[in-house]
């Protein structure tokens, strides 16, 4: 195939609460409602504190053992800067909505939430109640440090079979491992495999395919017809007597489907070569791939995320009230001085 196929599985629920317990039953609804089961998978989230959490990143050891599919890492992108495929279905949910709302709808119920969206290309819609079992709600567990660390990975295999595996950079540094008695200790009793209460899920009424993206950032279907015939030209692609514009699309598509693939594979060959030379001279080699001046997360020193003095509790709620007077009447507005 020359395309991605994408599908997008959302959810709606009456359950207010966004944590790490949600987050693992709508996991778990996704990979249920899957029609071929994968043998491993990769997730790329922003850096929400639902997902970013210790207590999700054990149950994510569990998955190999629940499921039989290896979560094989887990980058955390950070704020504001998950500007990937996701936002645009986010603003795609956003205007459906408001679309459905102009036409006459009402969103009074989740149900309404599913008649607004269901009709968005590649989109799955489903109610989900995630069973919120008092076993998995003790006091909340905590991986130290685990602010500092960006990409995750659980491995089934070798030596490290079993451990939690963590460090701040994807491909960056060192691992900061977690060994299966570390996570054990991490535990406040056992975690159970979610079982939410999921509806049927919705089927796509078409689907959302995108072309595989070219390093050039050209997109075939934006092109003119005399860009279309000259990048052909400078690609030497025979192409005939070929004059309609949708066929010069497909034709082009295929070929810089095909550039990206060689250029993936023979990435992977250099990768590998690359690979054997360093593990023959490691000793060679600096540990740390970044010029001087640049440190990761986990090594700072100041300013870091919960250091320093706080405030009180009372100096707190006196400053918020100072706040909450100037918004209610502009005259009672202070400056951080008058505060």
């Amino acid at each position: 195939s020359f395309e991605i196929n994408i599908q997008a599985i959302d959810h709606w629920s009456t359950d207010a609460r966004q944590d790490a317990w949600f987050s693992a039953c709508s996991l778990h609804s996704v990979i249920e409602n899957l029609d071929i089961k994968p043998k491993w998978i990769s997730i790329i989230s922003d850096n929400g504190p639902h997902y970013h959490n210790s207590e999700l990143m054990v149950i994510m050891s569990k998955w190999y053992e629940w499921y039989g599919i290896q979560v094989k890492k887990w980058i955390f992108l950070e704020a504001g800067e998950a500007k990937t495929t996701v936002d645009s279905h986010h603003a795609q949910i956003s205007l459906s909505i408001k679309r459905y709302i102009r036409i006459g709808g009402e969103i009074q119920e989740g149900s309404d939430i599913t008649s607004a969206i269901k009709n968005i290309a590649g989109t799955s819609v489903a109610h989900i109640e995630p069973n919120q079992i008092k076993e998995n709600k003790g006091k909340s567990m905590t991986i130290p440090g685990i602010s500092n660390w960006f990409e995750w990975t659980w491995p089934i295999e070798g030596e490290d079979a079993g451990y939690i595996k963590a460090r701040a950079m994807p491909n960056v540094g060192k691992w900061t491992l977690f060994s299966p008695a570390h996570i054990q200790k991490l535990l406040k009793g056992e975690i159970n495999q979610p079982s939410p209460q999921v509806s049927e899920t919705t089927k796509p009424k078409s689907p959302w395919k995108i072309p595989i993206p070219h390093s050039s950032g050209i997109c075939p279907k934006r092109l003119p017809l005399q860009e279309l015939t000259n990048e052909l030209q400078n690609r030497k692609v025979d192409y005939g007597n070929q004059n309609k514009r949708q066929k010069l699309v497909e034709i082009l598509d295929k070929e810089l489907t095909h550039e990206t693939l060689e250029k993936k594979e023979s990435c992977l060959r250099n990768r590998s070569m690359l690979h054997k030379e360093y593990t023959t001279r490691l000793s060679d080699i600096t540990e740390f791939p970044l010029s001087s001046g640049w440190a990761t997360k986990e090594v700072q020193k100041y300013g870091k995320k919960g250091g320093g003095k706080r405030i009180k509790k009372s100096i707190s709620a006196i400053l918020e009230e100072c706040f909450l007077a100037g918004n209610v009447d502009k005259s009672y507005r202070m400056t951080a001085q008058d505060m």
